[in-house]
C-alpha cells in the first residue's frame, strides 16, 4: 500500500501534478511532431511548448501569437545576414547591431508585443550561430526555427486549451471590482479631507490609494488578452484610474484650502459637514454589493461641490462618468460608454534606459563573438545563443542581474544533467523516439519544479537549458568531451549576460527609479514651460503613467517608497493647477499681480531637473501657490509664494539633482 505522507503529499500537489503531467506531454509530443515531420532540431519545438505554457487561453493564443511572429521575424534576420556575410567577425558584428535595435525597441514597448520584439533579436542569433555549427542546412534551419515554434505552438495550445480556463485571476470583473473598492476609499478620503482629519492620517490614506490604482493599472493589460471583445473594457478601467488620480490631484489640493478656512462660519462649517455627510453616503454604496445606482447620488454630490469648489466637482464628475461604464460592466456584463469621454493616455516610454539597454546588449555580444571569431572555439556559438537570449529577454525585468543570477543556477543544474544523461544513459542511442522516452521523467520534474513558486524561475529554465543540451529528436552520436564543452559554453553564456547587467551598463531599481523621477521631473518643467496646449496635454498624459510606474516599482524595491508616493502626487497636483492656470491666463481672467506670483512660480519649476535635493516639500508648495490663485479664496496667494521660495531655496544647491531613492 501507498504510505500515507505519499498520498497526502499527492492530494496536496494533485493541481501541480497535473500541471506538471500536462507540461511534460505537451513537450514530449511536439518534439516527436518535430521528429516526424523531419524538421531541423526538433528540440526547439518542445522548448516552445513548455515556454508558452499559460494560465488562460487569452494569454496562451496571445504569447504564442507574438512568439510566433518574433521568431519569424528573427529567423529572416539571421537567414539574410548569413546570405550576405560569410566571416564569423562580421556575422559577429552585424548579429550585435541587430541585438541591440530589437532590444531598444523591446524596452520601449509594453507587454507581449515587447516580448516579440525581444524574441526577433534573440532569434537571430540562434539561427545564425546554428548555421555557422551546420552551413550546409542553412535554409533548413531558418524554416525550421519557424516551423518548429509553430509545431510547438499547436501542440501546447491543443493539449492545454481544455485544461487552463478562460480567465484569469484578474479578469476584467475582478479588476471592475477592485478599481470600484478604491473609487469608494477616495470618495470616503474626500469625507475626512471635510472633516479636517490629522494630516498624517489623510496622507496616508492617499499615498495608500495611490499605490493601489497603480498595481491595478500594471494588472490591465492582462485584461481581455486574446479577445477582441474585451480591449474596450482595457480603456475604461484606465479612464477611471485617470479621473481617480486627478481626483487624488484636486483632493489634494482642496485640503490645503480647507485647512486655511479655520476661520469660517456656521453656514460654512455645516456645508462641509453635509458635504463630508453625502460623500460618506456615497462611499457606503460604492463598498455594497449593489452600488449600480450610487452614480445618481454622486452626481448631485459633484454638483454641489462644484458650487464651493469648482476643481474638485469637475474631476467629482468626471469619475461619476468613468465609474458609471465600470460598474456597469462589472455588475449588468453591459457595453455601455460608448459616450464616455476618454481621458487621454500616454504610456511611459524611457529612451535613455532603453538606449543603455541597446548599448549593453550590443556591446557584450560583439565582444564575445569577436573573441568566437579570431579562437574559432567550436562551441563559441552555443555560448552566444544563451548570451543574446538572456541579454534580451531579461533586459526588461525591474532587477535583471537578479533573474539571471537565479537562471545561472538552473541553467548550470540543467546543462550538468544534460551532460550526464547524454553521457550515461543515451550513449549509443540514435533513434530520436527512444530518446524522447528517456528523457521524460527529468522533463517531468522540471515542470513540476516549475509549478512551485520557490523554484519557478530557476526550474523553468532548468528544464530549457536541459533540453537544449540533450537535444532529443536529433540523432547525434554522443562524444563525452563535446557534450561537457557545450554544456559548460551555454552556462559561460548565462554568467555572460550577468556581467553585462551587472558591470558593463548597470541596471537595477534604484537607477530604474531615479530614471523615473528624472522623467516625472522634466514632465513637470515641460508643462510649467513655454509648451503648447497640445504639448502640456501630452506631457501631463505621460506623467500620468510614469507616477503610476514609479510607484509600483517603488513599493517593490524601496523599503522608503512613501516618500516618492508623496512626491508622486504633488507632481500630480503641480500639473493640474498649471494646466487650469494656463487655461486662465489665456482668457484674461486674472489680476497683475497673480500672473507675477502665476510666473515667478513656474520660473521656480522651470528649473526643477537641474537642482539637488528633496523635491517633494518644492512640489507641494508650488502646488498650493498655484491652486489659491485658481480657486477663488479669501487668502491672497502671496503668503504662500513666499513659503515656496524659502522651501526651494533650502532644498536645491548647484549640483544638480539628486532623487530621493
Amino acid at each position: 500500500m501507498m504510505p500515507h505522507a505519499v498520498r497526502l503529499l499527492i492530494v496536496q500537489q494533485r493541481l501541480n501534478l497535473v500541471f506538471a503531467l500536462r507540461g511534460t506531454v505537451a513537450v514530449l509530443a511536439a518534439v516527436a511532431v518535430a521528429a516526424f515531420l523531419k524538421l531541423e532540431n526538433p528540440y526547439w519545438a518542445g522548448m516552445t511548448a513548455l515556454i508558452v505554457i499559460q494560465p488562460t487561453r487569452g494569454l496562451l493564443l496571445e504569447k504564442s501569437f507574438y512568439r510566433l511572429l518574433g521568431s519569424a521575424a528573427g529567423s529572416l534576420a539571421g537567414l539574410l545576414l548569413c546570405l550576405s556575410i560569410r566571416d564569423y567577425s562580421g556575422i559577429a558584428l552585424a548579429l550585435s547591431l541587430w541585438l541591440a535595435a530589437c532590444v531598444g525597441v523591446g524596452n520601449l514597448l509594453y507587454g507581449l508585443r515587447s516580448y516579440a520584439s525581444l524574441m526577433a533579436g534573440c532569434t537571430g542569433v540562434v539561427v545564425a550561430m546554428s548555421v555557422c555549427q551546420n552551413p550546409s542546412h542553412l535554409y533548413q534551419i531558418a524554416f525550421g526555427r519557424t516551423a518548429c515554434i509553430m509545431v510547438g505552438i499547436i501542440v501546447s495550445t491543443a493539449i492545454s486549451f481544455f485544461f487552463v480556463s478562460g480567465h484569469s485571476s484578474h479578469s476584467g470583473a475582478q479588476l471592475s471590482e477592485r478599481l470600484r473598492r478604491v473609487a469608494a476609499e477616495s470618495v470616503d478620503w474626500l469625507a475626512l479631507l471635510l472633516r479636517r482629519c490629522r494630516e498624517s492620517q489623510l496622507a496616508a490614506r492617499e499615498q495608500d490609494i495611490l499605490i493601489e490604482l497603480a498595481e491595478i493599472e500594471e494588472l490591465v493589460d492582462l485584461v481581455g488578452a486574446g479577445s477582441v471583445s474585451l480591449r474596450d473594457r482595457k480603456r475604461h478601467l484606465r479612464s477611471l484610474i485617470l479621473s481617480l488620480l486627478s481626483l487624488l490631484a484636486v483632493g489634494r489640493l482642496s485640503r490645503e484650502q480647507i485647512a486655511s478656512s479655520q476661520g469660517d462660519g456656521d453656514s460654512c462649517r455645516y456645508w462641509r459637514d453635509l458635504f463630508a455627510w453625502q460623500l460618506e453616503e456615497v462611499a457606503c454604496k460604492l463598498e455594497s454589493s449593489s452600488p449600480v445606482h450610487c452614480t445618481r447620488e454622486m452626481e448631485a454630490v459633484a454638483a454641489e461641490a462644484a458650487v464651493h469648489l469648482p476643481q474638485l466637482g469637475e474631476i467629482l464628475g468626471e469619475m461619476v462618468a468613468s465609474l458609471q461604464t465600470v460598474v456597469e460592466e462589472c455588475h449588468l456584463a453591459g457595453e455601455g460608454g460608448d459616450q464616455l469621454r476618454q481621458r487621454h493616455f500616454i504610456r511611459h516610454r524611457d529612451w535613455q534606459q532603453a538606449g543603455r539597454a541597446a548599448t549593453r546588449a550590443g556591446l557584450a555580444l560583439a565582444a564575445v563573438g569577436l573573441t568566437w571569431s579570431a579562437t574559432g572555439w567550436s562551441k563559441g556559438p552555443l555560448m552566444l545563443m544563451a548570451m543574446s537570449i538572456m541579454l534580451s529577454v531579461f533586459s526588461v525585468k525591474e532587477h535583471p542581474a537578479f533573474f539571471v543570477g537565479q537562471i545561472f543556477a538552473g541553467a548550470a543544474a540543467g546543462s550538468a544533467t544534460a551532460a550526464l544523461c547524454r553521457i550515461a544513459l543515451l550513449a549509443g542511442v540514435t533513434d530520436p523516439f527512444t530518446t524522447i522516452a528517456v528523457i521524460a521523467p527529468f522533463v517531468l520534474f522540471g515542470v513540476f519544479c516549475m509549478s512551485q513558486r520557490r523554484t519557478a524561475i530557476a526550474a523553468t529554465d532548468a528544464t530549457l537549458f536541459y533540453l537544449f543540451v540533450t537535444q532529443p529528436g536529433m540523432p547525434v552520436a554522443v562524444v563525452p568531451v563535446d557534450v561537457m564543452l557545450g554544456a559548460v559554453a551555454m552556462v559561460m553564456g548565462v554568467g555572460s549576460a550577468w556581467l553585462s547587467y551587472r558591470f558593463l551598463v548597470p541596471i537595477n531599481p534604484g537607477i530604474r527609479l531615479n530614471s523615473f523621477m528624472a522623467s516625472i521631473l522634466r514632465e513637470v518643467e515641460s508643462v510649467a514651460g513655454g509648451a503648447s496646449p497640445a504639448a502640456m496635454e501630452k506631457a501631463a498624459a505621460r506623467l500620468r503613467h510614469r507616477v503610476l510606474r514609479l510607484v509600483a516599482m517603488a513599493v517593490r524595491h524601496d523599503s522608503g517608497h512613501r516618500r516618492l508616493v508623496a512626491a508622486g502626487i504633488a507632481a500630480l497636483a503641480v500639473t493640474d493647477s498649471v494646466k487650469r492656470l494656463k487655461e486662465a491666463l489665456t482668457k484674461g481672467d486674472l489680476s497683475p499681480s497673480q500672473i507675477a506670483v502665476i510666473r515667478d512660480t513656474l520660473l521656480l519649476l522651470s528649473g526643477l531637473s537641474r537642482r539637488h535635493g528633496e523635491v517633494t516639500p518644492v512640489l507641494e508648495k508650488a502646488a498650493a501657490v498655484l491652486y489659491h490663485i485658481s480657486e477663488p479664496v479669501s487668502e491672497t496667494a502671496q503668503h504662500a509664494a513666499s513659503g515656496i521660495s524659502a522651501t526651494g531655496k533650502s532644498c536645491w544647491s548647484r549640483e544638480g539633482l539628486q532623487c530621493p531613492i
